[in-house]
């Protein structure tokens, strides 16, 4: 709001359900006007500033509301995204160099022995209001001509858009925050746009070219020498798929000419495969030979012209479990998965396969229709939209009287149930359980924890949560790194007091965030 005032919209749109704290840009969008210079560097989040409205004062409005429109045409337009909650002043202590710290241990080791903590849709905390041209799986026209309408055209006001973001986003944390917490898969998701650009993507585009991430990570890399990444590149997580399956409408000299410059700007940091090899060569050779990011790349003929800088996308071993949607099967799956990972592991090495795991969560098509219904149906009955997505989107015995309003959401009520077979698989380490060589997931967080309470990255709390456990967390990559540990040392890597300093060290990490379960009749927990 103006000179500080904090401004409630009509609660159908981010602004409310932020943080109730303007958040300043360099200037406001479109540049200030008359009647509208003491909003200039002023940002407020999903709505329009309606420079005429209480005449002539101002007032903000969600944009595109259809009852509490502004009084004029003359209005300027904010669509940035609420801020995760992060400290960036604080120090991450071990994390951002995990694998260098343990070289002792696990460097005489390949990255196919190795389990590595991963996100999934890992770029989606930047997603912009522009619906990408291949946003919307199997619908390729749709896509292209919601793209060309987003954020042009009053057909389809900025409130929708925000809302297919709400749906979209799975993580808070930015690339290099993910990545000085631990993260050390990276889903890296693209597509051609209609302008000749590669973005990212997840419906929407995000808000930066893809470029510009991998010069992020390349950034992130050449800081922190000892650590080696994998990154997997895809349109929408299949690795197997080919051609136009894989990339509707984009010409193999496209592809290749974008594949050329993540080459050229990745010099000195991928991986060559007439050299090095994930199954056979030592993650310290890998370091020492400059070999530390190793692309596994879909649609890998035609993309990279058959490349020795990347891996073959169909290489990836990605097994697919179930999610919140239906809660019981997704545990028995999880189970089944991690007390066989082992041999599932050991087979795929020997075929210079990498098996991932999705831990991720989606949402089903009857809660995103339900919260579309009350977002944007004045006339839908609230009670019978929550009772239709509690009862038919989600096998989860306590949600009654809350239907999750965002992906995020979803993704944290998902990851609470994720923690108890990420836990069991990490005690049962004696009985011969493992974790595979990646796992992807959503909403991770600081420390390299996952969320599992229920207060968002951006900070929206919830009426009649439990308080206690607003901002519970588990320690997601402590619990890989220390199964990393625990495998090595099982293996005679390291010597017997190396591998018992560097193990408490770990638990030490791990016991700042223990599983912990408790009762929340009405979220899911």
């Amino acid at each position: 709001g103006a000179h500080g005032a904090v401004w409630d919209c009509d609660k159908q749109t981010t602004c409310a359900t932020c943080t109730g704290v303007s958040h300043l840009l360099d200037s406001a969008p479109g540049g200030p006007t008359a009647s509208s210079n003491q909003l200039n560097g002023t940002q407020l989040i999903g709505c329009n500033w309606c420079t005429k409205d209480n005449g002539g004062a101002g007032g903000c409005h969600a944009y595109g509301s259809l009852f509490n429109p502004c009084d004029s045409d003359e209005y300027l337009k904010f669509t940035d995204v609420c801020p995760t909650d992060y400290d960036d002043s604080k120090e991450v202590e071990f994390l951002p160099d995990w694998m260098g710290t343990l070289s002792p241990i696990l460097g005489e080791l390949t990255i196919l022995d190795l389990s590595l903590p991963g996100t999934h849709d890992t770029l989606t905390y930047d997603l912009s209001t522009t619906v990408s041209d291949g946003g919307i799986d199997d619908y390729p026209e749709l896509s292209k001509v919601l793209n060309l309408l987003s954020g042009k055209v009053d057909v389809i006001p900025g409130q929708i858009e925000d809302f297919i973001r709400l749906q979209a986003r799975t993580q808070g944390l930015t690339l290099t925050q993910q990545l000085d917490n631990g993260i050390r898969f990276i889903d890296f998701r693209h597509m051609r746009e209609g302008n000749g650009d590669w973005y990212s993507l997840h419906c929407l585009e995000s808000n930066k070219l893809a470029i510009d991430y991998l010069k992020e990570l390349k950034n992130w890399m050449l800081s922190h020498p000892s650590e080696v990444v994998v990154i997997w590149m895809t349109k929408h997580g299949s690795g197997g798929a080919t051609g136009n399956d894989a990339y509707p409408g984009v010409k193999p000299a496209d592809k290749q000419a974008y594949w050329s410059q993540i080459v050229d700007l990745m010099d000195g940091l991928i991986i060559d495969t007439t050299v090095s090899s994930p199954n056979s060569t030592a993650i310290n050779d890998l370091v020492a030979r400059g070999h530390r990011l190793i692309p596994y790349v879909g649609d890998y003929v035609e993309f990279t012209s058959s490349s020795k800088y990347a891996m073959d996308g169909s290489l990836m071993d990605n097994q697919l479990g179930s999610s919140v949607d239906s809660e019981a099967s997704a545990y028995a799956s999880e189970q089944s998965a991690f007390s066989s990972a082992s041999a599932t592991k050991a087979a795929d090495k020997a075929q210079n396969k990498l098996y991932l795991r999705s831990m991720a969560t989606s949402s089903p098509g009857c809660q995103v229709e339900a919260t579309a219904m009350m977002k944007f149906d004045p006339f839908a009955n609230e009670d019978d939209q929550i009772k239709a997505c509690t009862s038919g989107c989600f096998d989860v015995p306590s949600l009654v009287g809350w239907c999750p309003p965002t992906l995020m959401d979803v993704a944290q009520m998902g990851a609470y149930y994720k923690q108890l077979t990420l836990e069991l698989a990490y005690t049962n380490f004696d009985a011969g359980w493992s974790f595979p060589n990646a796992i992807y997931l959503d909403a991770v967080d600081v420390d390299g924890t996952i969320r599992v309470g229920t207060t968002l990255p951006w900070g929206v709390t919830k009426d009649d949560d439990v308080e206690e456990h607003k901002l519970t967390r588990y320690p997601y990559a402590d619990t890989l790194i220390g199964y990393n540990v625990k495998m090595a040392c099982a293996l005679g890597k390291g010597d017997g007091a190396l591998c018992e300093e560097k193990l408490a060290m770990v638990e030490e990490r791990r016991d700042k965030y223990k599983l912990e379960r408790w009762a929340d009749g009405k979220y899911g927990r």
